[in-house]
């Protein structure tokens, strides 16, 4: 409890602001919208009134908490990741005492899920303390906190069904809350209904249908219907996401995790850990595909991480066990691997915290920027921002022509995202700049001089765009353009 205590102390400082890219700006505005109208917010993106998959249960619960409170929308985000750690923490200890049957499992699993980790990876969907660190207040964090109590409660239920009847909320909530996070959650769910020993037909009945009474009922959730959100078209393609799949990385990726099969294959694992194996196996070719172009394919890296820390918390059980038993030779072996691993871990961490504080002081707080760039503009009044610049954009409150990363709510996306696209095009004359803007009723331009994440700055864009506007200013690497 006191590590994820002080790693939401730490997130909710808001650091790293020089991260345009970064998932916090999405969540700001659409809990500003909510804090500001709870009850028919504007589309926290776009002008109008278009609904948002971001209106999800726990957003709103958070902006009627704010609004009860005093507070804005930051304050609402840090109060979050409090929120979040304590489910993480009563999630690992309500799965790890239901798994293992050991008093002294929830600490096994806690440290396996904060330490078996090569190198500091930070990314959405990841549970790891960098991660934590920027998005720990997250609903896709919230999201494996609530699977974790999930799969907690399917194994009690096979044992007890009536406690199915908590799993009907819990279902329901997950998936009006987070789609994708929800559906990995259900996968393992799915396998321990299946595969957990010693449990009836009857009471694994029991529990599929208390989940599709959960799912009708996520349904019914008034800002916008989870189902349509998930089977909705998003983007064929999008900017930004890490190269996995490099043999280096995906070493890193999988080391120390993977010797989490060494614990599940223990005699006194091996029977309760079929349902392990099986989500080990399916997250593992679900995320392999990403390496053949699918793209939402390293969403499930995640996943398959925390089922190999579940197998490493059991071979920390394991050892612990036999730790008396063991030659002299062996305990210094085991002591001087883990401390190593551990030892590793903390300096790649701290090193990566110094090089993103440098990288912070650098660029400076892209929120700032963005504040101080749109001030004289209407909330409502659209700006064309490209590709990720958008984000911080949008976070001040300020409406956008297109966000570049998918919003199932935005019927005419492709269409925004095209016209974004061929509006920084460096080649186009004034007069056909225009034609664009005006479409869309924009007219300021807002870019990153750094360029665009992931892809070359066009040559001669910034020349062209100062050449061809009537007023421009800058703050820090962002560069306004007013084209009348």
């Amino acid at each position: 409890m006191l590590l994820y205590g002080m790693v939401a102390i730490y997130a909710a400082h808001g650091h790293f602001l020089y991260q345009t890219s970064r998932d916090l700006w999405q969540h700001l505005a659409a809990v500003d919208a909510l804090i500001e109208n709870p009850w028919n917010p504007k589309n926290p993106f776009l002008p109008g009134q278009e609904g948002s998959r971001h209106f999800h249960p726990y957003w709103v619960g958070m902006a009627m908490l704010a609004r009860l409170m005093g507070w804005n929308g930051w304050q609402a985000i840090a109060a979050g990741g409090f929120v979040t750690a304590t489910l993480l923490v009563v999630g690992i200890r309500a799965f790890a005492l239901s798994f293992f049957r050991d008093r002294w499992a929830p600490m096994a699993l806690m440290m396996a899920m904060a330490l078996g980790w090569s190198f500091p990876i930070s990314h959405t969907g990841f549970h790891s303390i960098e991660t934590l660190i920027e998005g720990l207040a997250y609903p896709a964090v919230l999201l494996i906190a609530l699977s974790l109590l999930l799969w907690a409660l399917v194994i009690q239920a096979l044992a007890r069904p009536a406690a199915a009847l908590i799993v009907t909320p819990l279902t329901a909530l997950m998936f009006a809350t987070h789609q994708l996070g929800a559906g990995i959650g259900f996968m393992v769910a799915g396998a321990f209904i299946l595969l957990w020993p010693h449990s009836c037909w009857r009471n694994r009945l029991a529990v599929i249908l208390a989940m599709m009474v959960g799912l009708g009922l996520a349904a019914l959730w008034p800002y916008h219907n989870p189902f349509v959100a998930m089977v909705k078209t998003g983007n064929a393609t999008w900017t930004g996401g890490i190269n996995f799949y490099a043999p280096t990385r995906l070493f890193l990726i999988l080391f120390p995790s993977s010797l989490g099969l060494i614990g599940l294959w223990q005699p006194e694992y091996r029977r309760r850990a079929w349902p392990i194996m099986a989500s080990i196996a399916g997250f593992g070719l679900l995320f392999a595909t990403g390496a053949y172009g699918v793209l939402v394919a390293t969403r499930f890296a995640p996943p398959l991480i925390l089922m190999l820390q579940i197998g490493l918390a059991g071979l920390i059980l394991m050892l612990a066990r036999r730790w008396s038993a063991m030659s002299d030779a062996k305990q210094l072996g085991w002591f001087t691997f883990a401390s190593l691993c551990i030892a590793w871990h903390l300096m790649v961490t701290i090193s990566y915290l110094m090089i993103e504080t440098g990288d912070n002081a650098k660029r400076g707080n892209a929120y700032a920027q963005a504040q101080r760039l749109t001030a004289d503009i209407p909330d409502q009044q659209p700006v064309a921002a490209w590709d990720v610049v958008a984000w911080p954009v949008v976070a001040t409150g300020q409406r956008v022509m297109s966000v570049p990363w998918p919003e199932p709510m935005i019927t005419d996306l492709a269409v925004r995202q095209k016209d974004l696209e061929a509006l920084f095009r460096p080649e186009l004359t004034r007069s056909q700049r225009l034609a664009i803007t005006r479409k869309w009723g924009v007219k300021t331009l807002i870019v990153d001089s750094d360029g665009p994440l992931r892809r070359e700055m066009p040559k001669n864009l910034l020349a062209t765009l100062r050449r061809q506007s009537v007023r421009m200013g800058t703050a820090g690497p962002l560069f306004r353009f007013d084209l009348e």
